[in-house]
């Protein structure tokens, strides 16, 4: 599903103009984003948790110039969907 589909289906369902919904995809997106950003987990409900997690560094190895090399550790991101959405996918 693309981002206009998407749109499109929350217009008729939310019964919304699409300049509506756009409006409230682009602040809904932006409040993940920050609250994310800003090292917090976003629960949504019915739908998962957004948590960023540390990931450590680490040495690997290249093979192509036979070398150790340090990654540095980052932020990576982190979602565990809901058990109502999980129990939805699986219906089939």
């Amino acid at each position: 599903m693309t981002n206009k589909e998407f749109m499109e289906k929350v217009s008729q369902k939310a019964h919304l103009e699409m300049e509506e919904v756009k409006n409230l995809s682009s602040a809904l997106m932006e409040a993940v984003l920050e609250g994310i950003a800003d090292g917090n987990s976003v629960a949504i409900q019915g739908f998962g948790v957004f948590e960023p997690r540390e990931k450590a560094s680490r040495k690997i190895y290249n093979p192509t110039t036979k070398t150790y090399m340090v990654v540095p550790s980052k932020t990576t991101l982190s979602y565990k969907m809901s058990a109502v959405l999980k129990e939805r996918i699986n219906m089939e």
